[in-house]
């Protein structure tokens, strides 16, 4: 407070009140300018780690966790704006999974032979980068892309959701476990065992649970993808009437 009296220019009987502001004042020009222009430069990259939930939050990103590396946020925070100028849309869907190094392919239901429920679609994913520790395809990361496409799909479609684990072009998906979840009344989903190919690789476990009003938790079913690569999961989920399952934590 001394060095402030010092070079205040106010008189020797200023009141309490001036005093404080004064000193407040004379904060304001001891901020480090640098970290304000970093902190709001429309170039993300530039922007300090601890400022990018705030950045987040000013282009309304959908879907955000503070437990993801900084290049998947910084990715999210891009994206955002294109989200929503085209939400609604393929592109929308694909542009919210691209930002979480997730590729995707949806299939309408007019593409599908024979053809799938009408106005429905699918959504076939991989995952090519871990957004938590842990397995690349942990349960987190399978909740955040269903969610990631429910806000970014028209509101008036129901999906199916298969997640995969990417480990370059030669390889495509994984052979993971397979949860297809149709909702009934907060059942507990009970596999019924079969069998599919994937990739000509090695067979998956496909559980199938009907489910209709209310919420029900997708089967905490996972394994190890073939060769040894990693632990992998999918899920496959058709949602309708705007009701969100629960994936376990």
């Amino acid at each position: 407070m001394a060095d402030a009296d010092r070079n205040t220019l106010l008189p020797s009987h200023a009141t309490p009140r001036e005093r404080s502001i004064g000193g407040a004042n004379a904060a304001v020009t001891d901020a480090d300018t640098d970290l304000i222009r970093r902190a709001g430069s429309p170039d993300i990259e530039e922007v300090p780690a601890a400022y990018l939930p705030a950045r987040a939050e000013a282009v309304s990103v959908d879907v955000w966790d503070p437990l993801w590396p900084d290049d998947i946020k910084r990715a999210t925070i891009k994206a955002a704006p294109e989200v929503h100028r085209h939400k609604g849309t393929v592109y929308a869907v694909k542009t919210a999974l691209s930002a979480l190094k997730i590729d995707a392919e949806v299939i309408e239901w007019w593409q599908e032979a024979p053809r799938g429920v009408p106005y429905a679609f699918t959504v076939k994913a991989r995952a090519r980068a871990r957004l938590y520790d842990g397995p690349l395809l942990d349960p987190r990361l399978i909740k955040v892309a269903y969610t990631s496409v429910l806000r970014a799909k028209p509101l008036s479609r129901a999906f199916d959701i298969v997640i995969g684990a990417g480990f370059g072009d030669t390889l495509g998906l994984a052979p993971v476990m397979v949860a297809k979840v149709p909702l009934r009344r907060g059942v507990v989903p009970r596999p019924a065992t079969g069998t599919q190919d994937t990739l000509g690789l090695a067979p998956v476990m496909v559980a199938r649970v009907p489910i209709r009003r209310g919420v029900a938790p997708l089967p905490a079913t996972e394994t190890h993808a073939a060769l040894a690569f990693a632990l992998a999961f999918t899920a496959r989920t058709r949602i309708a009437h705007a009701v969100v399952p629960i994936l376990p934590t």
